[in-house]
């Protein structure tokens, strides 16, 4: 592992990928709003939410993990982040922030910027995992096989002892995962200039693969539901959750913020001669 950028505690590898993914993700946000000529508005509105909302998103992750500690241990302090409690905290926040503050023209743009910061997400959550390799947290299970890395921090735990602290790199098979479901989504959006399944996509497809690899995952922060991870538990509601968007907004075409609005504009419009 490599906690540490030049052996300096100071230096966190953790906190500087973090760092590197969310300042990647604000950029991509905005090369991508750029490309498909987002309106000063819209653009402004929403990155600035979205920076807001990724900071309460932290906040959420790191309370979420203490809520899993407390569980395990019977203690509650704030001893690092989960990401579902991070994303759930921040798309709580986008949408809310977009109720309460935005104005009905920015609104109406909220499901096209609403895809647009999906590939943003996938970035920052893919440097997360890195970041998760090098402070060698969230490891899978133990192994000897071609696959396992040995985990120093491991070495004398009991159930690490025989494979001589080698586990499973699921922080790796989870960044691969989201880097080729960015660049599949990159390549949706930018070539094909599709953009409407973007965010359940994201959803769906995450919580997926999440779901199976928590299989070979070592999570010791309890269990909120018997026979599941807290991983697989909050997935499974994030897929329902998904499913539900796409079915409303994608087959149904029902978009709260929108529709009404639109349809009262295309009535009162005159008509083209």
């Amino acid at each position: 592992m490599y906690p540490y950028l030049f052996g300096v505690e100071a230096l966190p590898m953790y906190g500087i990928l973090l760092a590197l993914g969310l300042l990647g993700a604000v950029l991509l946000f905005k090369f991508i709003c750029a490309k498909k000529h987002v309106d000063d508005d819209s653009y402004t509105f929403y990155s600035l939410l979205g920076i807001v909302s990724i900071a309460l998103g932290i906040g959420g992750a790191a309370l979420f993990q203490a809520f899993y500690d407390f569980i395990e241990t019977g203690i509650f302090e704030f001893s690092g982040l989960t990401f579902m409690g991070g994303l759930i905290t921040g798309v709580v926040s986008f949408i809310s922030g977009t109720l309460i503050f935005a104005k009905p023209a920015v609104k109406r743009n909220f499901f096209k910027c609403g895809s647009f910061v999906a590939p943003c997400i996938v970035l920052g959550h893919m440097f997360g995992r890195l970041g998760c390799f090098c402070a060698g947290c969230c490891y899978g299970k133990p192994t000897l096989g071609a696959f396992g890395v040995q985990f120093p921090n491991l070495v004398h735990r009991s159930q690490y002892i025989a494979t001589g602290g080698r586990a499973y790199p699921t922080q790796l098979f989870e960044a691969a995962f989201l880097a080729l479901l960015l660049v599949a989504m990159l390549v949706i959006l930018l070539k094909f200039d599709i953009y409407k399944p973007l965010l359940p996509v994201y959803g769906i497809s995450y919580a997926i693969f999440r779901f199976l690899i928590e299989f070979i995952r070592n999570d010791e922060r309890g269990k909120l539901v018997p026979g599941l991870t807290p991983s697989q538990f909050q997935v499974l509601v994030l897929c329902i959750i998904s499913v539900t968007l796409l079915i409303l907004v994608y087959v149904f075409n029902i978009i709260p913020f929108a529709k009404a609005k639109d349809k009262k504009r295309e009535e009162q419009a005159p008509p083209e001669e």
